[in-house]
């Protein structure tokens, strides 16, 4: 799976991701209702995003290569992304 960290911003920024400051990456969290959910970085910078940095990223938002290729393609939005985690559990 290849990612850039522009592709990795444009997933955050669809998301809503909270930004939280730090000098060596883009850090933040998504946030639902009012609730911190789980932590995302990645790297600054224009670049690719090295070995299986692309698939941590992915995991983490707890999504397939499949899913993860519709949300890129924006055709999975975040109101559906946030349904898809409540069928799974990982919401409660």
């Amino acid at each position: 799976m290849h990612l850039t960290t522009t592709e990795a911003a444009k997933v955050c920024k669809k998301l809503e991701i909270e930004i939280v400051e730090c000098k060596h990456h883009v850090r933040g969290f998504l946030i639902v209702e009012g609730r911190r959910i789980f932590p995302v970085h990645y790297s600054n910078g224009r670049k690719d995003l090295p070995g299986d940095v692309p698939h941590r990223f992915r995991k983490v938002l707890h999504l397939s290569v499949d899913e993860f290729r519709a949300f890129l393609e924006c055709t999975l939005s975040r109101g559906e992304y946030i349904a898809l985690l409540g069928k799974r559990g990982v919401l409660s």
